[in-house]
């Protein structure tokens, strides 16, 4: 800018401005400084200062002042109300900004000085009525909980009560005074409820004294200083004159920081309760949690769990800010492979205790860090306050989820500990029932596996297809009912399809006493009737009620010999889509005396396949009804012609179109179909049986 330029701007200022030199004589003096003081240009110029304007009373402070800041202990000097001299004797007050410049041996100094008489005139009324009245209106505002401030239209704060000031941590009234309401803003982080950064021209009473609406504001405010957060209501209304004209803006300060934190934490926990009890796969649960703490809770969360054998997993890291997330992933590279049990995670590990680090100091980087680039990496997330606290149940610690505040410049309190450990503590519970879920699916699965041939062998003369699925318990596989085996005899297979009652392992040793009855009875029965009713015999010999629904099959060249105990009927399908069924009905086992159950050689051409099937596939739900057993004849007929495994997928895939919700109950079907003859190939010889195929369990 251009000396010109810089001179035509100081004396159109609205305030005066004055420049001295090192013994305090006026080298430049504004228009507004003549008429704020009554000197001309002319008489200031050259003359000493204090004898200008300064009242006798201050002169040696002012004196003395100057002297300090030639000498170089002094800086600028904050805003200053003060009293000032006019030409007539007459005092006034005015505010003061003084910048020192200095330039080799030189000192100026520059000041600006506003005559704030009408503002202390208006000031000096305020008191007046706010002292004036019985018992004393300025000390019932002093006594209120909520602060009272009054701001005049060039934002200068007039009054505050005894709880404004101290919020705001000034030791008197005065000292708030001195503070330009722009620089105590800027001392906080301010947002609205919803996080949305606030200006000073947000503030209700700034709005009405710019003539604008302001509704109630609440405001959420981090003091950059401390860290203490705070959620605030502001209310403002305008004072006027006795024309009407809005003088000042009086605004109530609610500290509503206690019922707006609470409200907050009751309804995190509630989305973090039902994102944990959302699903059993506790690794996604708990990086939707950690996600869910940011940044409403922590700038960072982080979740790591460790098995029995110490080994680390981390879970879940996040942060708001990508580039933070690729920042961590840097520092992994100097986590150590074994925990030290007296630091960090790994003292929380071994005691199961939380804690709480208010301020991370450098020296905890300096001593945390395994070299400078770890250091660097370190100081560069910027910590303010850490907490550790354990993953906790059934009296294991088996994880450490740490939050950590950083540039939101938040310092954790001890009721941010006692949260997070509420935090915490859910998180653990649906970690340990996810890891229990986990282990009793996998016995569930193991258990049922071993209800299954490991193996579908080749039977000799057959095709055969298989198909089961256990019914689930919400994400859980319960051991179900449905089984089927093969045996071998000395001229045939035998194929047993059945269902007992229950679930679980009540359910699975009664499968086990039937398949393994019926292994030990194929060496010595040929007939499946007589099978069936050595089983019913053993059924009935066992303490309580065990009912089980079977067919027992014996297969030969083109023919199968069917009995069956309480079973829905077996279904021959023929290529050209017609299907017959076949009624072999019998009493269930386990609750009969009496004759033999019916058995009938059902002759199966090599263009027919035999569907054996429980009660699962036509008792699906759907919609509005089951899946039933004509539905199912549809479907044969519809698929005629298909190899055992291309019908069994049919009906598998039917199934999953036409179910609505949770499969109820087991699925499981066998698809038998004579196999062409070859030439030269006795059709009534054995042989041993081809590799054997593995069960496929959906």
């Amino acid at each position: 800018m251009r000396p010109q330029s810089a001179e035509a701007i100081i004396e159109i200022a609205r305030s005066a401005f004055v420049t001295l030199d090192a013994d305090g004589r006026v080298l430049e003096w504004n228009s507004r400084a003549t008429e704020v003081f009554g000197y001309s240009r002319q008489d200031a110029l050259g003359s000493e200062l204090a004898e200008l304007i300064v009242p006798e009373r201050y002169r040696q402070r002012h004196r003395a002042g100057l002297q300090q800041a030639c000498s170089g202990a002094g800086t600028d000097a904050p805003r200053l109300t003060v009293e000032a001299l006019r030409r007539d004797g007459s005092e006034l007050p005015v505010e003061v900004s003084i910048t020192v410049v200095r330039d080799g041996d030189e000192t100026v100094f520059h000041a600006w000085i506003e005559d704030v008489s009408e503002r202390t005139q208006l000031l000096r009324e305020l008191e007046a009525q706010l002292r004036g009245r019985d018992p004393g209106f300025g000390e019932i505002l002093d006594a209120l909980a909520e602060a009272v401030t009054i701001r005049d239209p060039h934002h200068h704060i007039l009054y505050a009560n005894r709880a404004a000031v101290e919020s705001m941590g000034f030791a008197s009234l005065e000292e708030m005074q001195r503070r330009p309401p722009h620089s105590i803003f800027a001392d906080y982080i301010v947002q609205d409820e919803h996080g949305e950064e606030l200006t000073m021209d947000a503030i209700p009473s700034v709005r009405l004294l710019a003539g604008e609406p302001a509704e109630p504001l609440v405001m959420r405010t981090i003091n950059r200083t401390t860290g203490e957060l705070r959620w605030q209501l502001l209310k403002s209304a305008p004072l006027h004159d006795e024309d009407g004209n809005a003088v000042a803006a009086v605004t109530i300060i609610e500290d509503i920081t206690r019922e707006r934190i609470a409200e907050l934490r009751d309804r995190f926990l509630a989305r973090a309760t039902e994102t944990l009890m959302s699903s059993l796969d506790y690794e996604e649960t708990l990086r939707n949690v950690a996600w869910l703490a940011v940044p409403e809770v922590a700038d960072w969360c982080a979740v790591e769990l460790v098995d029995e054998r110490g080994a680390r997993q981390r879970v879940a890291v996040a942060h708001r800010d990508p580039a933070k997330l690729e920042l961590a992933e840097r520092l992994r590279a100097f986590e150590p492979e074994e925990l030290d049990p007296n630091r960090g995670v790994g003292r929380i590990l071994r005691t199961g205790t939380s804690e709480l680090y208010q301020d991370v100091p450098d020296d905890a980087l300096v001593a945390a860090a395994c070299d400078d680039e770890h250091l660097r990496l370190l100081r560069s997330l910027g910590f303010r306050s850490v907490l550790l606290v354990p993953l906790r149940a059934r009296g294991r610690t088996f994880g450490v989820m740490t939050l950590v505040t950083a540039e939101s410049l938040r310092r954790f309190a001890d009721a941010d500990r006692e949260f997070a450990e509420q935090v915490a503590g859910r998180a653990a519970v649906a970690v340990d029932n996810a890891l229990l879920a986990t282990a009793r699916r996998h016995t569930a699965e193991t258990l049922q596996r071993s209800l299954l041939p490991d193996v579908v062998p080749e039977l000799n003369g057959w095709s055969v297809a298989t198909f089961y699925r256990a019914a689930r318990a919400v994400e859980e596989i319960e051991v179900g009912g449905d089984f089927f085996d093969f045996y071998e005899t000395d001229d045939a297979w035998i194929v047993l399809l059945g269902d007992v009652t229950g679930k679980g392992v009540e359910a699975a040793a009664l499968t086990s006493l039937v398949r393994h009855g019926t292994r030990f009875l194929s060496k010595y029965e040929r007939s499946p009737s007589r099978i069936l009713v050595r089983l019913n015999e053993a059924l009935s010999e066992q303490p309580g009620l065990l009912l089980c629904t079977a067919v027992c099959v014996r297969l030969e060249r083109e023919e199968a010999v069917i009995a069956s105990a309480g079973h829905p009927a077996p279904l021959v399908v023929r290529d050209d889509g017609r299907v017959r069924e076949i009624g072999t009905a019998g009493p269930i086992l386990g609750a009969w005396t009496g004759k033999l159950p019916a058995e009938r050689a059902v002759p199966v051409a090599s263009d027919e396949t035999l569907l054996l099937y429980t009660d699962g596939v036509i008792d699906t739900l759907g919609e509005e009804e089951r899946f039933g057993a004509e539905r199912l004849k549809r479907l044969l007929a519809a698929h005629a012609g298909r190899p055992p495994e291309g019908l069994l997928a049919s009906l598998e895939a039917e199934l999953d179109r036409f179910q609505v919700g949770a499969q109820a109950d087991d699925t499981a079907a066998l698809a038998l179909r004579p196999a062409p003859v070859t030439a030269g190939t006795d059709p009534c010889a054995t042989h041993p049986p081809s590799p054997s195929r593995t069960l496929r369990v959906s």
